[in-house]
């Protein structure tokens, strides 16, 4: 085991090497902030219309291509083309429209939608 006076000798050698090697606070390199073009967050606030498939709804946005004979309705397939605007009013403009399929994927529990589906913007939004 070292004795005390020898770690403090070995302190006042070896420490003032060690700072002479390492270089000054000033000419370390500034830390990249952004490696790729900087992101800016959008924040959208939409609300989505849907209009369900059926024979008393003439304005519906949504067709059913396929009605399973399963429980729960299992493997129906739907097409939507959903409207979003910015506000709850469906009749106001159209901001985008969400185009795409979803199907009845629940085998064992009701309402297990597998929904995949793009986001259109309207031009000039």
């Amino acid at each position: 085991m070292a004795s005390p006076f020898g770690v403090l000798v070995c302190l006042l050698i070896v420490l003032p090497q060690i700072l002479a090697i390492s270089s000054p606070i000033d000419k370390i390199a500034p830390l990249k902030t952004c490696q790729f073009p900087c992101m800016t967050e959008v924040n959208l606030h939409l609300f989505l219309h849907q209009f369900v498939d059926g024979p008393n709804n003439p304005n519906r946005n949504e067709e059913t291509l396929l009605q399973a004979s399963f429980p729960f309705g299992f493997g129906t397939t739907i097409v939507h083309d959903w409207t979003l605007t910015e506000t709850t009013n469906s009749r106001d403009t159209v901001v985008a429209r969400v185009q795409g399929v979803h199907v009845q994927a629940g085998l064992t529990k009701p309402n297990r939608w597998y929904t995949t589906h793009n986001i259109e913007f309207q031009q000039g939004r």
